[in-house]
């Protein structure tokens, strides 16, 4: 099948220069620039819902997954256009996991608002980063975890990983 603009694709095969970046085989993308040999591509990241990034690469390193629906295609061309490629070209690191034991390192109104503050300990509940940050649940006065917020990962340190 012959690519098209905006077809969802997966990489089919271990490029080193992405792998770099964290790219790998299966990860999967869209078509925004639809060249010859080569086609830029918007990787999504596993890892964290919500953050990409922009790579060239050859077609012949892409596999057809779907076209999207014309709707959902109209909104994907009408956004893309405001996103510099340039300017991202990795994934951002990850280095939190579901039920890590964490401390909230910053005071921000935010978090305030929800009753969480810096020092306070929680504990992170959700398999997904989305949009660079975690589910944790706080604990409150009695001990319970009552308090869940989404909070930036760079607003958090790890204090101790569950096995």
């Amino acid at each position: 099948m012959n690519l098209e603009l905006y077809d969802d694709i997966d990489l089919n095969s271990e490029v080193p220069e992405l792998a770099e970046r964290d790219i790998h085989k299966g990860c999967h993308g869209t078509i925004v620039q639809l060249g010859k040999e080569k086609s830029l591509i918007i990787f999504y990241n596993p890892k964290d819902v919500g953050d990409y990034a922009f790579a060239w690469v050859e077609n012949s390193r892409l596999s057809f997954i779907s076209k999207m629906d014309d709707e959902m295609l109209k909104e994907f061309a009408e956004r893309i256009v405001e996103f510099d490629p340039a300017k991202k070209l990795r994934f951002e690191e990850t280095n939190l996991q579901e039920y890590d034991a964490v401390e909230l390192i910053v005071e921000k109104p935010v978090y305030a608002k929800c009753g969480a503050h810096k020092g306070m300990i929680g504990t992170i509940l959700d398999p997904e980063k989305i949009a660079g940050g975690w589910l944790v649940y706080f604990a409150d006065e009695t001990g319970a975890d009552t308090i869940g917020i989404h909070v930036k990962e760079k607003d958090l340190k790890l204090i101790h990983r569950s096995e």
